[in-house]
């Protein structure tokens, strides 16, 4: 089922989906995969073994998120559906500290999918922005949940797809589409659709400035991380221009390139102005 990704017990970097979308059909996603179910309540636990189960792959229960964590970074699983109301902190803390360990250790990110009893659209881009691949809603309905899984597992084969041969129109589509997507979120989650382009603007021009001083400390790590998380940002707005230039900045970084990252950082930061020009002429 894992990909080689160069580093033991890593998952490949999963893409993002923005919407249902068609089911996935390739073979891949119907492999055995080992899932695990990170969720304190029993019953809850006990329906999504089956859930999986049923659908020919292995539920593996830990019911304590640190646990899970560790075995997590350990290669125990390739995909982790985790319960936003973990015992001890919430699911958002510990994908955060996932993500930061994995960074750490120089992982690709595991495929993690929230389970919660919310499910506006505003709580799901909520998990999407944050880095969960996927967010599936209680009580689990059968056919939403098979498809989140294929869909997730078949983007884990595949990766995001079409990176580096995306044009701009294309990418100026996804972020309309997006844009629109957040205006017809009803009241009272209106206003989410703002606050999530506002973030990503801050975010990514914290990210950015952390890069460029990074490559002038010539701290490959720093870059690494920060590089990380502005691509993991442009994925969830389908800019894949963006996403395929953090990746060639993370590719140099591994070998210490220093005059092409300088270069990279150049590009990312022009796309990064034709990202955000287009997103907030899209949404007046």
């Amino acid at each position: 089922m894992r990909a080689d990704t160069g580093c033991d017990g890593c998952a490949p970097v999963p893409g993002v989906s923005m919407d249902s979308g068609p089911e996935p059909d390739s073979d891949e996603a119907r492999l055995p995969a080992r899932i695990a179910v990170v969720d304190d309540d029993p019953i809850s636990t006990t329906l999504l073994e089956h859930r999986v189960s049923m659908l020919g792959h292995q539920a593996i229960a830990e019911p304590d998120p640190q646990k899970a964590m560790e075995r997590a970074l350990n290669g125990d699983f390739d995909l982790m559906l985790l319960d936003l109301n973990s015992p001890g902190m919430n699911g958002f803390e510990v994908l955060r500290q996932l993500r930061e360990r994995e960074s750490t250790l120089g992982c690709s990110p595991l495929p993690v999918i929230a389970i919660t009893g919310y499910s506006s659209e505003s709580d799901r881009l909520r998990c999407l922005m944050a880095g969960f691949t996927e967010q599936v809603s209680k009580p689990i309905h059968a056919e939403s949940f098979e498809l989140a899984l294929r869909r997730t597992l078949v983007q884990c084969v595949d990766g995001p797809a079409g990176a580096a041969s995306s044009d701009p129109r294309s990418d100026a589509d996804r972020l309309r589409a997006t844009v629109r997507r957040l205006a017809d979120v009803k009241p009272p989650q209106r206003s989410f659709g703002p606050t999530v382009m506002e973030s990503f603007a801050l975010r990514s021009q914290q990210l950015i400035e952390a890069i460029r001083q990074a490559i002038l400390e010539r701290d490959a790590e720093q870059v690494l991380r920060s590089a990380r998380a502005l691509r993991s940002s442009a994925e969830f707005l389908g800019v894949s221009r963006l996403v395929a230039m953090c990746a060639w900045l993370e590719q140099l970084m591994q070998v210490q390139r220093w005059n092409p990252a300088e270069q990279a950082l150049q590009d990312i930061e022009h796309e990064h102005q034709v990202v955000l020009a287009i997103l907030f002429e899209s949404a007046r």
